[in-house]
């Protein structure tokens, strides 16, 4: 039997280990003084040869003003939209890990009580000037432009120009996307009219923003990321939706590793409690969910994805350890009142027994 105080803090402590945790722009992020968290989470739905990429830009910092790049391999196939605010919250609940509550002699002991463990499948496995502008646009409070540039000078001396927000900690970034031919889409926004108070953060979160373009095979823009890399800080680790054909993993050769979360074939009928989810897969297809760690040390690449060949049906499983009455046992249910009810009477009998003796009886 478990104490009622222990299940209320069990499950209290569960709540905050296993919310999910924040989302931050992917890309490279720009602004005076912004913050940025490491982790991220993003949903790709690759199909057909398109990429659909959706992310969430989330900043806090005293800056009025701040950006994102965002380097694409293509052209943009649609405009870029808004996507429903709820998709995270869908996706997270979907692919959330199994609990199981398990007696801990460290809880009876008095420690921590509740441990959380995620036990996961390690499988390391403009013309003249330089700058082409493709297409302009507003999606929410983004001012957007799509571009392609023949030098990095080009491209940074045009952000400059126009008021989007940029690093020169991005140059070997720039440069690599700009030898590749990849498009640029830089994003700006105003998130106040007026400069906050002297020391007050301004945190938001704008989006999620949904974009598409034609891709060889789904990728995730990450070596822009190093713009926002703290030296000597821990490597990142993102967290990617991917709904596909098939289960996917990283490319053979990639300098990342990852720990598969979730994988399972889609069903729209099972999907009725999670319809952006539903929205985003076709009946058939495969979610997959990696944690995907950054290489320490160096400059990474993009992250790109292919096919598993051998798909699996998993989610990750949580151990909750909790404190147990009587300590902690393989007795459950019926058997563990019994043993309860045992203990009692042992102790009533002897209580008794000390009476008698007190008072000269037997």
């Amino acid at each position: 039997m478990i104490r009622p105080l222990t299940i209320a803090t069990a499950v209290a402590a569960c709540a905050v280990a296993l919310s999910p945790r924040p989302a931050h722009a992917c890309g490279g992020f720009f602004g005076q003084s912004v913050e940025v968290a490491p982790d991220q989470e993003i949903v790709v739905v690759y199909r057909g040869g398109e990429e659909t990429y959706i992310f969430r830009p989330s900043f806090c910092g005293v800056a009025k003003d701040f950006g994102v790049i965002l380097p694409i391999p293509a052209t943009l196939s649609a405009n870029p939209t808004i996507a429903d605010g709820a998709l995270y919250d869908q996706i997270d609940d979907f692919t959330k890990p199994q609990t199981d509550q398990v007696c801990s002699s460290l809880g009876c002991a008095g420690g921590a009580g509740l441990k959380g463990e995620e036990d996961g499948n390690l499988r390391t496995t403009v013309p003249g000037s330089g700058v082409d502008v493709v297409q302009r646009g507003r999606v929410g409070d983004f001012d957007y432009v799509l571009l392609q540039a023949t030098a990095v000078s080009a491209f940074t001396d045009w952000l400059d120009q126009n008021g989007f927000p940029h690093d020169a900690s991005g140059a070997d970034a720039y440069q690599s996307y700009v030898a590749k031919g990849w498009y640029f889409v830089a994003f700006k926004v105003s998130a106040d009219a007026n400069d906050p108070p002297a020391g007050k953060k301004l945190c938001g979160e704008l989006g999620p923003i949904q974009l598409s373009f034609a891709a060889d095979s789904p990728v995730v823009p990450a070596r822009i990321a190093s713009v926002n890399t703290v030296a000597g800080s821990t490597a990142p680790t993102w967290r990617v939706f991917l709904v596909a054909a098939g289960q996917q993993k990283l490319a053979t050769g990639s300098g990342f590793s990852q720990v598969l979360y979730f994988s399972t074939a889609l069903r729209q009928s099972a999907l009725g409690a999670h319809p952006q989810l539903a929205s985003l897969s076709q009946d058939g297809e495969r979610l997959t969910v990696l944690n995907v760690k950054f290489p320490s040390g160096s400059l990474a690449e993009d992250i790109a994805f292919q096919d598993d060949s051998q798909p699996v049906e998993f989610r990750t499983r949580t151990k909750i350890y909790v404190d147990c009455l009587g300590g902690c046992t393989a007795a459950s249910g019926r058997s563990a009142d019994l043993l309860v009810a045992g203990a009692v009477f042992g102790l009533l009998l002897a209580l008794k027994r000390a009476k008698k003796r007190a008072s000269g009886g037997l």
